[in-house]
């Protein structure tokens, strides 16, 4: 909902402060930048422990000839890669 042209500034809806340039129910871009870091942060742990259990799975699982070695390496890399943006994106919207 776009603020009326009357008003310059909207209070952040986490820390409560007026910043012009903002609609009602957003976040400052202090609060913006801190929710989406530890959104970052979260979302590598979580793909770092994926990332290790998938390489694990690879490595005992796996035959041991060279084309299951290539798509465990790429299914290694998609882990990380997958579970870090969807964990980022769950956790923007669930951090509060």
């Amino acid at each position: 909902m776009p603020s009326p042209a009357g008003w310059r500034e909207v209070p952040c809806v986490e820390c409560g402060a007026f910043v012009a340039g903002i609609n009602f129910g957003e976040r400052c871009r202090v609060c913006h930048e801190r929710r989406q870091r530890r959104a970052n942060r979260l979302a590598s742990r979580m793909a770092i422990a994926a990332t290790l259990l998938m390489a694990a799975w690879v490595i005992w699982k796996t035959p041991n000839t060279g084309l299951s070695r290539w798509y465990g390496g790429l299914a290694i890399g998609s882990t990380y890669f997958l579970v870090r943006l969807i964990t980022r994106r769950v956790a923007m919207e669930a951090l509060r």
